[in-house]
């Protein structure tokens, strides 16, 4: 009889210790799923430059005009961070027209034939409390290649015009700072190499809504 009782007691602490793991369990997914957020790009505050020597005279610049996409970012996970952006190759603009048909012809992007420029995130690294690296695949022409960005995390939380905006109460927002280097040979954009760099500099600033 007193073998039954402590049989039974060990089976109810049993119960009690599965159970308890199960709250915490569902607690933590639920935490998880509360700090998970999705973002959209604010376009008006988002710039996608990129940046060549000119002969070893000058550097000049080109920005992506047109792009859309996503943002997956955790401040307590990082690593877990996503990134998918598509740009437009038809919205390539120097400020020189001549040359923006230049970019966008059958000698450079050609983007009748391949209208889109495509990034996806492949990995996340931490590298401080506010900045890591993402790495990911740009397509661009078909050819798909990797490419590492050093990325500042600036902000996340409720729009800072929130105190003296009611507009702005319950807006939450994120912003990012990004640079990267990559060679445009690498995707068969090889014209007036060396005269032309090869060598080209990413820089990105944005601001992204959460969903």
């Amino acid at each position: 009889m007193k073998k039954e009782r402590s049989v039974a007691r060990w089976r109810g602490l049993g119960d009690s210790l599965m159970l308890a793991a199960l709250i915490v369990g569902l607690s933590l997914c639920g935490a998880r799923a509360v700090e998970a957020a999705t973002y959209t790009f604010v376009k008006d505050y988002t710039s996608v430059r990129f940046s060549w020597s000119h002969l070893g005279l000058s550097r000049q610049s080109a920005r992506v005009m047109d792009f859309d996409g996503t943002v997956e970012f955790e401040p307590d996970q990082p690593e877990a961070s996503r990134v998918d952006v598509l740009m437009k190759a038809s919205s390539l603009r120097t400020g020189v027209p001549a040359f923006d048909d230049l970019l966008k012809s059958v000698e450079y992007f050609d983007a009748q034939r391949n209208p889109t420029i495509r990034f996806r995130s492949t990995s996340a690294r931490r590298m401080s409390d506010r900045t890591g690296e993402l790495t990911g695949d740009l397509t661009v022409m078909g050819i798909t290649k990797p490419v590492t960005l050093y990325v500042v995390w600036n902000f996340t939380g409720e729009h800072p015009l929130a105190q003296v905006n009611p507009n702005y109460k319950d807006v939450f927002v994120a912003g990012f700072s990004a640079t990267g280097v990559l060679r445009r040979s690498d995707w068969g954009l090889s014209r007036a190499v060396p005269l032309v760099s090869d060598e080209i500099e990413l820089t990105i600033e944005t601001e992204l809504l959460r969903r």
